[in-house]
This record gives C-alpha cells, sequence and structure tokens, in this order.
C-alpha cells in the first residue's frame, strides 16, 4: 500500500477527511481498538466524492464503499 500512495494513489477516507475510519473489529471488541485495515485506493486523476462503511452480518470487517468520478 506505501507503495501506491508514493506512486500518487490516494485514500478515499484521506480524500473524504475521514482517513481514521476503523473498519475491524466490526463490533468494537475490547480490549481491541477499531483499526483501518480497509482501503479503497484511487488514481490521481479519479475523484473521490464521497466515502462510508457499513456493519456487515457474518464478518468481522466492515464495509467499504466509495463513490467515485471519472474524469
Amino acid at each position: 500500500m506505501r507503495e501506491l500512495l508514493t506512486a500518487g494513489y490516494r485514500d478515499a477516507a484521506d480524500v473524504t477527511g475521514q482517513g481514521f475510519t476503523p473498519t475491524w473489529p466490526q463490533q468494537g471488541w475490547e480490549p481491541v481498538p477499531g483499526v483501518t485495515l480497509d482501503h479503497v485506493l484511487a488514481d490521481p486523476r479519479i475523484g473521490v466524492r464521497s466515502f462510508g462503511v457499513h456493519r456487515v452480518p457474518g464478518t468481522d470487517h466492515r464495509a467499504v464503499f466509495a463513490e467515485l468520478v471519472l474524469p
């Protein structure tokens, strides 16, 4: 991931001001704090309109989505 960010890709959460949104664990188990493990990366030519996470039954991760805008 560092290589992609160094190459100019952007994290959709960062672009929308939500860079530390936890995606794991879904339930926020104690003593584990929420961690940002899942990302949507976009080429710098692609705009990011929105970003969010949703709870999904049957997994310990939250679903990550981003609305991207093509040039």
